[in-house]
């Protein structure tokens, strides 16, 4: 039996075998996109709260400028040792009426004993005071009362509600180092104390003006969209403006203690309350009369 063999034609046999190459050669389709990715967190704006005076102190207060010597101007400046001693005095006198913490005690029976041991002193310097005012007016009657006013001034000077508490530790120090060792010369010791008392108000006065340098910084940049949650900014600048509408609506709805949110912007306006009122006693004992 014979068999017969078909036989493919060699041009046929090298198609295929080209086909098969470029088949393995091809490129495979690209894969498919990235899911887009999810929408960006927006950062709520947290809006600082404006600056606040120190130690509780009103909004608007005088400071005693600084001199072009660097000095300060104040009711302690360019005393004579008569007036520094009654300043000491007087200032001792604040402390024992305000600071009354049973800690502070001793500022107490310093004072008691401050007055007892310096009596001929402090007579001498009272006299010394009263005759300069005399001086300085025709009456008797009108000396007093100038008298009076300007003793007003120094202890509503050391009773100021926002120094009063750093006051009340250097007094402390005073009348404890005073109970130890009683001081001999009440002139030397009146013109070394009273500075310690004064660097207590001193302080107070720099804080206050780097105060007003923040709070001026906050009114220009926040002032005049959120200034009106602030009680500070009110208080200089009047109650009435833009954004207290949409702040008072906010905090009816917002769960935020002390902040609103803006319904326009989402910023978060915190809301600051009236710091709580201190008090101090500025008693003017009446002047010596000889």
């Amino acid at each position: 039996m014979i068999t017969t063999v078909r036989r493919i034609p060699v041009r046929k046999l090298a198609a295929g075998a080209g086909l098969a190459v470029l088949a393995g050669c091809a490129t495979p389709p690209p894969p498919p996109p990235p899911p887009p990715p999810p929408p960006a967190r927006v950062e709520v704006e947290a809006i600082p709260y404006r600056p606040v005076p120190p130690g509780g102190a009103a909004y608007a207060l005088y400071i005693p400028p600084v001199g072009p010597d660097g000095v300060r101007r104040t009711i302690n400046t360019s005393l004579d040792p008569d007036d520094t001693i009654w300043h000491l005095r007087s200032v001792w006198n604040v402390a024992a009426l305000n600071c009354l913490g049973d800690q502070y005690q001793p500022i107490l029976e310093g004072y008691g004993a401050f007055l007892k041991n310096n009596s001929r002193r402090l007579s001498a310097a009272n006299s010394s005071i009263d005759r300069k005012f005399r001086g300085r007016y025709r009456t008797n009657s009108e000396a007093v009362k100038a008298r009076e006013s300007y003793m007003t001034q120094v202890y509503n000077y050391f009773a100021s509600p926002p120094a009063l508490a750093n006051m009340c530790n250097v007094a402390l120090q005073v009348a404890n180092e005073a109970l130890l060792l009683q001081p001999t010369d009440l002139d030397t010791y009146a013109a070394v104390t009273l500075p310690r008392f004064e660097a207590v108000y001193e302080q107070f006065f720099r804080d206050y003006e780097q105060y007003r340098i923040d709070s001026a910084a906050w009114d220009a940049r926040f002032g005049e969209r959120y200034g009106y949650s602030q009680p500070g900014y009110v208080a200089l600048h009047g109650s009435a403006g833009p954004s207290i509408a949409t702040s008072l609506a906010a905090a009816e709805t917002s769960a935020l203690a002390g902040e609103v949110i803006d319904a326009e912007t989402g910023a978060r306006i915190p809301v600051v309350n009236l710091p709580a009122a201190t008090g101090s006693t500025p008693v003017v004992q009446p002047v010596p009369q000889q």
